[in-house]
């Protein structure tokens, strides 16, 4: 049954790949996948012609699910004519999230335990705007946009809050426009990506990186396309064309996350900040997830862990990041944590209360 429903949900949105290619298609105004020709700009031709055949493979199995007669499979579940107002907007392909001055939350990608008017957009409105896309690969849970991605966002967002946060690093002066103007930014395990978009339109060099599932690196290019349309400033629109998104897997070789941030030029620079938000809740992982940290960190910068406690395993278990970075050679120092909301409200609060963890390389 659960598979039936993950084909539904799959099969649903490839519907709209389907039906975008005989309708006139507007990125600003459409909730559906654009035409993975939109997305060219933000991937390299391999990664391209990667998610062409990823594109290609979902429409065959779409084929396949209507000739053995899934059409219904919706119905059939009670699901297509019961959803409410609110049920539909969540599940709108299209989201919104926005920093903000006064809430860890920012607003938009959560669902609130309150309606009251506390909840609510106000006039402490932060100064960045971001639609994101999640993918339909579930795999990783990128799937959802989880506390510590919006912590870091927010934070990414307020230069005053950003200084300190990736202190030691020295950022841009007073004349940027953002201290992370020009800075290379690289996230790992993004999902939705929402820290990189924030990062995009602060004037960051960003690249954008997740598992290796096409769907989720197309809704990432997807989400490059969105908000570079939506930046106003000259200045910033040079740093965010450069941005790059592709596939990493934690402990794979990094030379081409590396020749996605050098895109055209003869150089060889790591990244000035890395961000992995969310990724530690599986502690098996956490050897390669600092292998490719480290591997991608310029020696003069700094990498930032954010994570909540999910209860899926056990929580020393996945405290036991800090001595593996320490293994790994890593100066490692608990910045502290703060309470977010959670994803929904049916979760524990720990779900929404983020450590943050900052990790340098030692000074030779």
């Amino acid at each position: 049954r659960e598979q039936q429903r993950g084909c539904w949900h799959r099969k649903n949105a490839s519907r709209s790949k389907l039906k975008r290619m005989t309708s006139k298609y507007n990125i600003e105004k459409d909730d559906r996948p654009p035409p993975l020709s939109n997305l060219k700009q933000w991937v390299s031709e391999e990664v391209f012609l990667w998610i062409k055949e990823g594109d290609e493979k979902q429409e065959a199995l779409e084929k396949e699910l209507e000739e053995n007669a899934y059409m219904n499979v919706a119905s059939f579940f009670g699901e297509a004519d019961s959803e409410s107002d609110d049920d539909e907007n969540r599940r709108r392909r299209v989201k919104k999230w926005s920093s903000s001055t006064t809430s860890p939350d920012g607003f938009g990608g959560f669902q609130p335990r309150t309606s009251s008017p506390k909840d609510v957009q106000g006039d402490d409105d932060g100064p960045v705007q971001i639609v994101f896309v999640l993918s339909d690969c579930y795999e990783g849970f990128g799937d959802i946009l989880w506390s510590s991605a919006r912590y870091v966002a927010n934070t990414l967002s307020n230069p005053i809050k950003c200084t300190e946060l990736l202190s030691p690093l020295t950022l841009n002066d007073e004349n940027s426009s953002h201290p992370m103007e020009g800075i290379s930014f690289l996230e790992v395990g993004a999902g939705a990506g929402v820290p990189s978009w924030a990062a995009m339109k602060c004037g960051a060099n960003v690249v954008c990186t997740d598992l290796s599932d096409p769907n989720r690196i197309r809704c990432m290019a997807e989400c490059a396309e969105r908000n570079f349309r939506q930046i106003g400033n000259d200045a910033l629109l040079a740093n965010a064309a450069k941005t790059r998104v592709c596939p990493h897997d934690w402990g794979s070789p990094v030379e081409k996350v590396i020749k996605a941030l050098n895109d055209g030029t003869n150089e060889e620079r790591l990244f000035d900040v890395v961000i992995a938000a969310d990724c530690c809740y599986m502690p098996w992982w956490h050897k390669e997830l600092l292998d490719s940290i480290y591997n991608l960190l310029s020696d003069r910068g700094v990498a930032i862990i954010a994570f909540a406690l999910h209860g899926n395993t056990d929580d020393d278990d996945v405290w036991r990041i800090v001595d593996r970075a320490k293994e790994r050679s890593f100066s490692v120092e608990i910045v502290g944590s703060e309470q977010l909301s959670p994803p929904s409200a049916k979760m524990e609060s720990k779900q929404g209360l983020v450590h943050i963890i900052r990790l340098t390389k030692p000074k030779s």
